[in-house]
């Protein structure tokens, strides 16, 4: 158990420099879209582009680290109030929500290699990419997402 924990420890990393990674470049390309758009009047139509998918990227990376961490956006109040009235309640309905988190997650994953499906035929307007490249972002993460909350599930810790 000890190396599939290193092994979501590394993954949970590469997320977390990626996500940076994408709010470095974001963060870059917004200034030369200000600077270009005063200062010379026009913004090449890639730039904006780049700097939407980074952000889609970044937030739907950062959603997966957040699930790893449990502290996604979660019911807190019911579940700790029943806990501290019936231990044994508030376990229950706190594995509950769980439950129906990884649900969601299951639900975004498919949902999205559909969108993936429906967006290959289709070609970005500036950078001519196929749209599925920007679309994988909800299937790769939210697969992530899934993956981290079962094995949370399963072992019922929460990982800080």
């Amino acid at each position: 158990m000890a190396a599939v924990e290193r092994l979501l420890d590394l993954l949970d990393g590469a997320l977390r420099a990626f996500a940076a990674l994408c709010l470095v470049v974001l963060l870059g390309l917004v200034a030369a879209q200000v600077f270009l758009r005063y200062g010379i009047g026009s913004v090449p139509l890639f730039m904006e582009e780049v700097a939407r998918y980074g952000m889609i990227w970044m937030a739907l990376a950062a959603t997966a680290v957040a699930v790893r961490e449990a502290s996604h956006i979660s019911v807190e109040f019911v579940p700790a109030v029943l806990a501290a009235q019936a231990p044994a309640l508030g376990r229950a309905l706190k594995f509950l929500l769980e439950l129906i988190a990884l649900t969601v997650f299951f639900v975004l994953v498919w949902y999205g290699v559909d969108m993936m499906r429906f967006a290959a035929g289709q070609t970005s307007e500036g950078m001519r990419i196929p749209l599925s490249i920007p679309y994988a972002a909800l299937p790769a993460c939210f697969a992530l997402a899934a993956l981290f909350a079962l094995l949370r599930l399963l072992t019922g810790s929460r990982h800080s």
